[in-house]
């Protein structure tokens, strides 16, 4: 009977061990960095990204370094614009990628804007 008892608490103890082990092990994701940017902000620069990843692409750069060098160049105009350092873009990444649900509005946002400026009429080139 004694050992049952052992082996018993032996089990309790472990698995409050590990009940209070799993909150500390969470991710720092699930809670909202202080510099959270907005959903639609989040959309809005997700768009251009996206945008500067299509222009970079086609390029035709043959040189993986000399993509990088350009898309970095783009990508850093985004952030200005935004007015949005690198630091609370990848925090902000971060935490909606970590949210399946938020990242899943915001991308439906963006591929809305995307689809609308794909379908916009293109100006008409200027005759000379």
């Amino acid at each position: 009977m004694r050992w049952h008892l052992i082996k018993q608490t032996s089990w309790m103890a472990l698995f409050m061990l590990g009940m209070g082990l799993i909150p500390s092990c969470q991710s720092e994701q699930n809670t909202k960095p202080d510099n959270l940017i907005p959903g639609d902000r989040m959309a809005d620069i997700l768009t251009e990204v996206h945008k500067a990843e299509t222009r970079v692409s086609r390029l035709g750069l043959r040189s993986v370094d000399s993509s990088n060098i350009a898309y970095k160049h783009l990508e850093k105009q985004i952030f200005k614009r935004f007015k949005v350092d690198t630091a609370a873009y990848a925090r902000s990444y971060g935490y909606y990628s970590s949210h399946p649900r938020e990242m899943e509005v915001i991308y439906k946002q963006v591929v809305e804007k995307l689809k609308k400026e794909s379908e916009a009429p293109k100006p008409k080139p200027a005759k000379s």
